[in-house]
């Protein structure tokens, strides 16, 4: 089997699913940006790389580039690792005998009335799809308008693998960011956007009882939202609240943490904050946001509270935070799901299955 496959700057997951799927195939080829953090790794693991920067979806030179390649290396499996590169692979490859695969990673954004969707996931062209959590592959069973359908032979479900020891990091301790010693934290990453509920959250953290003495610690570049700093402005306990900014080593202060909260109200796939959590062992409260209750059992591996319910997020933060025990027994379970379901080898195992399913039709 000789397979290509093209991204951008790759995450550690993806990472390291091309360095052990390349250990199991004929032949791997991976076209990605060679500025990403981990493109040492394929460098260090002999992963063939030929250095690509796709710069939009309709980039010409990329599409020529893949196209070249492809004739080239006569592959039989091409996918895309994310949507810029999607529409560029189709293109490219159009009338090769490749099966072409795309990825998806969010439950939103595709639907017969958006011509883009056209061009990528709902391309006649695209043979498959792989859908990093089961709610990504239902939503977009549920696409559909008039007599059309989403072909529901094309998505596949295939958990973005993780391991434990990539986040083997010390802890950064909230003092850093001006939390008093001994107080208890709340650490919630945001980029700036409402979709990740922050308002919601700090909602939320106004019903905590005062002598909790928590804190809550925004990490990423939610600093920037005039919104939720009005919001915070207006808090019982503004000065309970701190930003840490946008950081290299977000793992590192989730473990210095005694409670991650994910508020999102948006179209997650599988939260990498919420699996970054398990894997050090910080107890993990979140909304019901696409595939995350396929990550957080309720009372299990975690608590998990319906989206734009501050009452429910305030009452999950409140138990974890005082029963200390219980936390711990769901912390020790989650760990133990992450290395038995989402871990990276599996999602190897899981990948080479479905090209060979594609193959063999």
């Amino acid at each position: 089997m000789k397979v290509l496959c093209v991204t951008d700057r790759a995450d550690r997951p993806e990472t390291e699913l091309f360095i052990r799927l390349a250990s199991r195939v004929e032949r791997l080829v991976v076209m990605c940006n060679t500025t990403g953090r981990n493109y040492p790794l394929l460098e260090a693991a002999g992963v063939q790389v030929i250095p690509l920067a796709v710069k939009s979806r309709f980039d010409r030179d990329a599409t020529r580039l893949i196209r070249e390649e492809v004739e080239r290396g006569d592959y039989d499996i091409v996918q895309a690792f994310n949507s810029r590169a999607l529409p560029c692979v189709l293109r490219a490859a159009k009338r090769h005998r490749a099966k072409l695969l795309g990825y998806r990673g969010v439950t939103t954004g595709v639907s017969y009335l958006k011509p883009e969707s056209w061009h990528t996931y709902l391309s006649p062209r695209l043979d498959g799809i792989f859908c990093v959590a089961e709610a990504v592959r239902r939503s977009l069973l549920d696409v559909s308008f008039l007599w059309w359908r989403f072909p529901a032979h094309k998505a596949q479900t295939v958990y973005k693998g993780h391991e434990r020891a990539w986040y083997d990091v010390p802890a950064v301790s909230p003092v850093t960011f001006g939390v008093p010693e001994g107080a208890k934290t709340l650490c919630c990453l945001s980029r700036n956007s409402a979709k990740k509920g922050v308002t919601t959250l700090l909602d939320a953290f106004d019903r905590l009882p005062s002598d909790l003495d928590a804190h809550l610690l925004l990490v990423g570049r939610i600093d920037a939202n005039e919104e939720v700093r009005e919001r915070i402005s207006r808090c019982a306990h503004p000065e309970r609240v701190h930003f840490a900014g946008y950081r290299d080593d977000a793992v590192a202060i989730i473990r210095g943490s005694d409670v991650l909260v994910s508020a999102s109200e948006s179209g997650e796939g599988l939260p990498r904050v919420v699996i970054e959590a398990m894997c050090v062992d910080t107890p993990v409260v979140a909304t019901a946001a696409g595939g995350t209750d396929e990550l957080v059992l309720d009372g299990v591996t975690g608590l998990l509270v319906p989206q734009r319910d501050p009452d429910a997020l305030a009452a999950a933060v409140t138990r974890t935070l005082t029963d200390e025990q219980a936390a711990a027994q769901r912390v020790a379970t989650a760990r133990r799901r992450i290395d038995d379901v989402f871990h990276a080898d599996q999602t190897v195992e899981n990948t080479l299955a479905w090209y060979q399913q594609l193959l063999a039709r």
